[in-house]
């Protein structure tokens, strides 16, 4: 009776293992009409900014996120969590976020994970933290500003100092 249990269980447990795709880092497939990209992470787009890719695998924190919008200017922070690998998140951003027309600027990788993006009038900075076994992401859009356009409308309000050693 147990020798015949055995069997059945490494049967099941077989046959469960041949159902489990495996996702190569470098996978570019297509499937129904969903794309799959460098980590495995399916695309999608943030609902509040449509040219910032999110992988499926993160959730949106509503609760700790704030988006302003006006008819000028649109920006805020987004905060989302889901169970990711930090480093494979920082290959995503830096991949998928070029061919949505953000020009990577800089970045600080490996322990703490902060990318600077920029395109036309806006920055984007993303910040990639392990939390146990989760990893959260905050994602800041902010309007860029010309320090010189601004002391013009503020009637030279702001006073630059130059620090000399």
């Amino acid at each position: 009776m147990l020798k015949n249990m055995c069997v059945v269980l490494i049967f099941i447990c077989a046959l469960g293992c041949s159902q489990i795709e495996k996702i190569s880092p470098f996978k570019n497939s297509s499937t129904n009409g969903t794309s799959t990209y460098t980590n495995g992470y399916e695309k999608s787009t943030s609902y509040d900014f449509p040219d910032i890719p999110i992988p499926r695998e993160l959730n949106l924190e509503i609760k700790r996120s704030v988006v302003f919008e006006s008819p000028v200017v649109k920006a805020g922070v987004l905060v989302y969590k889901g169970r990711v690998e930090p480093l494979s998140l920082f290959e995503y951003f830096v991949k998928k976020l070029p061919e949505y027309n953000w020009s990577l600027r800089s970045y600080f990788k490996y322990g703490k994970f902060i990318i600077l993006f920029s395109k036309d009038d806006k920055d984007l900075v993303i910040r990639i933290i392990e939390k146990g076994y989760d990893t959260e992401v905050f994602i800041w859009v902010v309007p860029r500003t010309n320090l010189a356009d601004f002391k013009e409308t503020n009637g030279g309000a702001v006073q630059e100092e130059v620090i000399k050693p």
